[in-house]
Parts: C-alpha cells; sequence; structure tokens
C-alpha cells in the first residue's frame, strides 16, 4: 500500500499533537545477524516510526524452534517497561494461511504468528485479549511470501507504537496452533555454553534427592558451579530460576548429547 493509505490509518504526530516518546519494539527472531534481514525491520520501523526505540532480545534462536522462542519471551518480558511491543518471528509456516496475532496482557503487548510463540506468557504478561491481524492496509505495498517479518511484522509494530488503537488491527480472535508440551520433568532449552535448562524448580529436587538426565546422575542441586571440581557435571539454579544441568568448565549438552525436550528425572 502506499505511504498515503498508511497515514490513513495512522495519523503523523503533527496531525494529532505531539506524541511522548514511543514505547520500546523489542525483537525476538531465529534470522541470525549474518545476512540484513534484521536491518531491514529495523528501517521499516524508523521509517514509520520516527525515534522508536529498538531493542534486539535475540536472533540467535534455534532455526524453525517456536519452543525455544516462547519460552525466551516469557522469561524476559518482565524485565521490559510497561508499554513495551514485542515481536517474535520464529515463523516456519510463513507464507501459508497462517495468521498473525496481536495480544494484550496487563502490561505489555505482543506480535506474533499464530504458532503457539505466545503460549509461555503467563503472570502480568498472560493475553487478556487477542486480535487477529487482518489489516493489510497497515501492510508494505509488496509482501513477500518468505520475510512477513519486515513486510508485515515491522508495519504493524510501527502502526501501534505510533498510537493506532488496536482494534484498527482486526477482529478478537483466539490462537488456532498451541505448542507442542515439552515433559513436565524435561529441558526447555541448551544455552551457548552447552547448560540445560529444564523445567524443573529447586523445591522439586527434594532432600535426599538426586537429578539424572542423559544416563549420568547430577546429585543434589548446587549452589555454585565452583560447588564441584571441573569436568564435573552438576544441577544447580540458573538465572532463569530454573534448575540447570551444566558441567563445570564443560559443555553438558554436548557431553551427554542432551536436546530440548528430553527428560530429566528426580530420584
Amino acid at each position: 500500500m502506499t505511504t498515503e493509505r498508511y497515514r490513513e490509518e495512522v495519523p503523523p504526530p503533527d496531525a494529532v499533537g505531539r506524541r511522548s516518546r514511543p514505547a520500546p519494539v523489542v525483537l525476538l527472531t531465529d534470522f541470525g545477524l549474518r545476512d540484513p534481514y534484521v536491518g531491514m525491520m529495523k528501517g521499516v520501523l524508523l521509517s514509520r516510526a520516527p525515534g522508536v526505540p529498538v531493542v534486539d532480545l535475540c536472533h540467535e534462536l534455534p532455526p524453525q524452534r517456536v519452543g525455544a522462542a516462547a519460552f525466551f519471551l516469557a522469561a524476559s518480558a518482565r524485565f521490559f517497561p510497561e508499554g513495551t511491543l514485542f515481536v517474535s518471528v520464529v515463523d516456519p509456516g510463513v507464507g501459508t494461511g497462517r495468521s498473525v496475532l496481536w495480544a494484550r496482557g496487563r502490561k505489555r503487548q505482543f506480535l506474533a504468528p499464530d504458532n503457539g510463540l505466545l503460549d509461555a506468557l503467563a503472570g502480568e504478561d498472560k493475553p487478556l485479549e487477542f486480535r487477529r491481524v487482518t489489516n493489510t492496509r497497515l501492510f508494505l505495498p509488496e509482501i513477500s511470501r518468505t520475510f512477513h517479518g519486515r513486510d508485515v511484522f515491522a508495519p504493524v509494530a510501527a502502526a501501534l507504537v505510533s498510537g493506532l488503537d488496536p482494534s484498527r488491527l482486526g477482529p478478537k480472535a483466539r490462537p488456532r496452533r498451541r505448542l507442542k508440551k515439552v515433559p513436565a520433568r524435561g529441558v526447555l532449552h541448551v544455552d551457548a555454553f552447552g547448560n540445560c535448562v529444564t523445567t524443573l524448580k529447586a523445591a522439586q529436587v527434594g532432600k535426599g534427592k538426586a537429578v539424572w538426565a542423559g544416563g549420568v546422575r547430577l546429585g543434589s542441586v548446587k549452589k555454585t558451579y565452583a560447588s564441584v571440581p571441573p569436568g564435573t557435571p552438576l544441577a544447580l539454579v540458573g538465572s532463569y530460576g530454573l534448575v540447570e544441568l551444566s558441567v563445570r568448565d564443560g559443555n553438558f549438552a554436548a557431553q551427554y548429547r542432551i536436546q530440548p525436550g528430553d527428560p530429566v528425572y528426580v530420584r
């Protein structure tokens, strides 16, 4: 669509009075940084919402891993100010009939594909309202079948932080796709160090109980990496507040061939 049609939906600042600084837009993708994809999204945001603060949460997610994106989003949202808009694009279904969803929690808002990416949001970020984004007047004039992050998500995000009433996005809706559940006791994510973030909280590992994974006994939950000698596997509570499986000065996932979704046992 043309800039004129876009401005019919989102008036410029001088048409509605001086606006305060826009809320931050936080980007979460699996695009990586070797290609210009993230930069193009930022270009659209800055062209349509000049001065908007843009934060890169992460762009090195494992490709097409919607579950990892959902975990990162849910774990990170609470650290951002009220009004923040999260734009999460891990989108194996791009170019198909899958929808784009907007969601609103008590303090923050979210844009994501309808593929389960918003399923893990909880507490003050648990969605109170969903809308299916159908207002094509907000999109770029030409839409690639492989890059909705640039052509759909970025311009819609720019419209929202520029003052668009969310009711103009499209009708209220519910998600059509749900995320595949991780085992109640299992590995959620493997970080760059090979630490395996699990679903377990320390309280679930009772006194006298030990954590097992990958055929190895890690014992009780330790306080720090330094609680064991170098090269020794251990379980400890990481920065997400969940039990993590690690090797001091090593890589637990590589050493024991652990992947997200693998089970973890408490015995």
